[in-house]
C-alpha cells in the first residue's frame, strides 16, 4: 500500500509482486474503506481447531495409520481436551493427503480350500509354458 500511496501504478506493483493486478485493485479499495487490508469477517462458524491441534492430529494420525476418526476423536479429546466432530477430523485429514481407505473385505480360506489350492498347485508344477498359454488351465 505505502507503494500506491506515492504515486506506484497498480499494475507495476502487481508485476512486482507475481500476482494480478485485480488483486492489487482488490487490496487497495479494501485500504480505502476500511483502512487495513486483512480479510474482513465471514460468516459461518469459527474454526475449531488452531495450526497446532491440527498438526497434533496429522502427526497421530501418522502414527496410527489403521485408526479411525473415532478412535481419532477419542483420543485426541482425552490428550487435548477439545471436542471435535468426527466430520472436522476427516476435513483436517483430507487436507493433509491423509484419505480414509475401506479395509479389503475377504472371504477367509477354509482348510478345505487350502488343500484344494496345495493340489492344483501340485498337479501343474511341471507345467510347460506351451501348456500354460492354452485356455485348458485357466479353468
Amino acid at each position: 500500500m505505502a507503494r500506491l500511496r506515492v504515486g506506484g501504478r497498480q499494475s507495476d506493483v502487481a508485476r512486482e509482486l507475481g500476482v494480478s493486478q485485480s488483486v492489487i485493485s482488490r487490496l487497495a479499495s479494501r485500504h480505502r474503506t476500511t483502512g487495513r487490508v486483512h480479510d474482513r469477517p465471514r460468516s459461518g462458524a469459527p474454526r475449531v481447531t488452531d495450526r497446532n491441534y491440527d498438526q497434533y492430529l496429522r502427526t497421530y494420525a501418522l502414527r496410527h495409520r489403521h485408526a479411525t476418526a473415532t478412535q481419532l476423536q477419542a483420543c485426541l479429546r482425552d490428550a487435548r481436551g477439545t471436542r471435535v466432530s468426527r466430520q472436522i477430523i476427516r476435513n483436517r485429514l483430507h487436507r493433509f493427503g491423509l484419505n480414509a481407505r475401506r479395509p479389503l473385505q475377504v472371504t477367509p480360506l477354509t482348510p478345505r480350500h487350502r488343500r484344494g489350492r496345495l493340489q492344483w498347485a501340485q498337479d501343474h508344477v511341471t507345467c510347460t509354458m506351451q501348456q500354460w498359454s492354452t485356455d485348458i488351465l485357466h479353468f
